[in-house]
Order: C-alpha cells, then sequence, then structure tokens
C-alpha cells in the first residue's frame, strides 16, 4: 500500500507544478517546503505548529535556527532550510553591477541579432527590465513554433512578478528572413499591451529579427 504521506506530497507538488504558489495557504507552502527537508515524518503538523507560534510567514522565515528548532519537528536541516530562504531571496534580486543595458534602441538590436539572429527555429521571449532599463532575465514564451495563439501571459507576467521588472521589449525572430510582422503579431501586441497596462508594467516595443535586420512594431 502507497504510503499516504508520499501520496499527499506529491499532491502538493504537482499542485506547484500545475499553478505555482497560487491557492496554497501558508499553512501549506510551509508544508511542502518542510517536504523537502524532513522525509520520514507529516510535515502538517510541523507547519501548523510554526505557524501557531509565528503567527505568519514572514515571522517564520525571520526566526534563526536556533529559534525554529524550539518547534518540535524541526531539526537542523529543515530549520537551515527555513533560515536560508530571507537571504535567497535578498541575493537573488541584487543587480549585477556589469548586468546588460538596454540603453538604446542600437544596443537592444545588437544584443538581439547576436543572439537571435542566426537561429534557425522562430523562438519568441520577452526581454524583461527594470526602470534603469537594465536587462533583469529573460522569458520564454515560445519556441519553434510560428502559432501566435499558443503563446500564454501567464509565463510572462509569472516571470515579470519573479523579477519585479517594469518594462518589457517583445522579441521573435523570423528564420525565413523576412523582418515583417503578421496580424498575429500585431494583435497579440495590443493583447499584451492592454494586460500590462492592468498589471502595472509596459510594453515597450515588439521586435521582430531576421538575419542582419530588426524591425519595430511600435515604430
Amino acid at each position: 500500500m502507497k504510503d499516504s504521506r508520499a501520496g499527499h506530497r506529491e499532491r502538493l507538488r504537482e499542485r506547484y507544478l500545475r499553478s505555482s504558489i497560487r491557492g496554497f495557504s501558508e499553512r501549506e507552502i510551509l508544508e511542502l517546503l518542510l517536504t523537502y527537508a524532513i522525509p520520514r515524518k507529516d510535515t502538517r503538523e510541523i507547519a501548523l505548529a510554526l505557524q501557531e507560534k509565528f503567527k505568519t510567514l514572514h515571522h517564520v522565515f525571520s526566526q534563526p535556527p536556533a529559534m525554529l528548532q524550539t518547534v518540535d519537528g524541526i531539526g537542523p536541516a529543515a530549520s537551515v532550510l527555513i533560515n536560508m530562504i530571507p537571504y535567497l531571496m535578498s541575493m537573488s534580486t541584487k543587480i549585477p553591477a556589469d548586468m546588460e543595458v538596454m540603453s538604446s534602441p542600437d544596443k537592444v538590436h545588437e544584443y538581439l541579432k547576436n543572439s537571435m539572429g542566426t537561429l534557425r527555429k522562430e523562438r519568441f521571449i520577452a526581454l524583461l527590465l527594470d526602470s534603469q532599463n537594465r536587462l533583469l532575465g529573460e522569458a520564454a514564451l515560445e519556441f519553434g513554433t510560428v502559432d501566435r495563439a499558443s503563446v500564454h501571459p501567464r509565463n510572462l507576467v509569472e516571470k515579470i512578478i519573479s523579477t519585479g521588472a517594469t518594462g518589457v521589449i517583445l522579441v521573435h525572430n523570423h528564420p525565413s528572413g523576412t523582418p515583417r510582422p503578421s496580424r498575429e503579431d500585431i494583435a497579440l501586441t495590443d493583447k499584451l499591451t492592454e494586460l500590462g497596462k492592468s498589471l502595472g508594467f509596459r510594453i515597450l516595443d515588439h521586435l521582430i529579427v531576421a538575419d542582419n535586420q530588426v524591425y519595430s512594431i511600435r515604430n
């Protein structure tokens, strides 16, 4: 017979893979996190005990390992994992000194020609920028197909939230060598622009890369 605890852990992970953290209670977040440090115990009760003692996730993650270990079921491994979370978040949001700065259209075009100009399959990405036009990351929206209807905004929105980006440059390449946009390209640009207005980010442009050319839909 399958261990019911293992089945419950799998269901939590499957929920996360389907919809990320949305829909999770604070207890369930702690419960899932603890499964990676406590392999042979039911983490539901331990998560509840943490919540009862420290009240909020913020206060749980603010505790030193010694204080976390005052909760029954929390040992050295679990306390270190929990204590690391705020430090990891702080490190991940620091902007490197050598981060690429997209200070002008020419700078963006050169970056894209080098990274996408020779691709033989179509790729659709979003360049994510902060308020100073520094490149925070890239979100892959589509690869190997020309069907714009298959682009789902959720991947883009999740990446924007995780990086704190305020500006987005949509980019895709045309392996055929023709940089002109299709009606689907323009419709998707309009759709994501409206989405950005409601969620607090700006679509700065939609660029098409073809060989050594870059076409701006905005211009």
